[in-house]
């Protein structure tokens, strides 16, 4: 063994030491001591953090808006997908109300790709969230957008073609949530 590697292997081994040193003494009441981590705290301004909790809160109502209402389409959607499948799927019923189930089902299935096409051009524009409805007989669209400020007019314009080219919708509601 040379000189250098004694010299590693000893430094190595007062820095073992020390770290367990170090651990043992936070362990038994340095950081993890309640009375420190109170003070700390309560140095704080508690009108900041107040505040702070009144915008998280907006905030998180305002996701759990979108997160809601989608939510909430996609079970509309899936409980209707999965009636119209048990109407085609039956030994039951007529060709007709086959056809006509297989055609709904084909309407459902396009209106919710056209809906989330749009919402994905929205979020693409640089809106931070948005949700598309699309009425039944696919004549109108309602848009929200999630934004800090309110729509422009120029960006109303290009909601409607954004909304326009995925879904050839020309009747374009749109209503901003901040």
């Amino acid at each position: 063994m040379t000189k250098k590697q004694l010299g590693i292997i000893c430094t190595l081994l007062a820095l073992i030491v020390c770290t367990a040193l170090l651990a043992a003494k936070l362990n038994n009441g340095g950081l993890n001591d309640p009375s420190d981590l109170s003070t700390v705290l309560s140095t704080e301004d508690k009108n900041q953090s107040d505040k702070e909790d009144k915008k998280d809160t907006e905030t998180l109502s305002q996701t759990d808006f979108f997160l809601d209402a989608r939510s909430e389409r996609e079970q509309k959607d899936a409980a209707t997908i999965q009636s119209l499948k048990s109407i085609s799927e039956n030994a039951n019923t007529t060709s007709e109300q086959k056809a006509s189930a297989t055609s709904e089902l084909q309407k459902v299935t396009i209106k919710q790709d056209k809906q989330k096409t749009i919402e994905l051009n929205l979020k693409n524009k640089g809106y931070d969230d948005a949700l598309c409805e699309i009425s039944n007989d696919q004549k109108k669209a309602n848009v929200i957008v999630k934004t800090a400020n309110s729509v422009s007019e120029k960006e109303g314009a290009e909601i409607q073609e954004i909304v326009q080219n995925a879904a050839n919708i020309k009747e374009v509601s749109i209503e901003v949530k901040k």
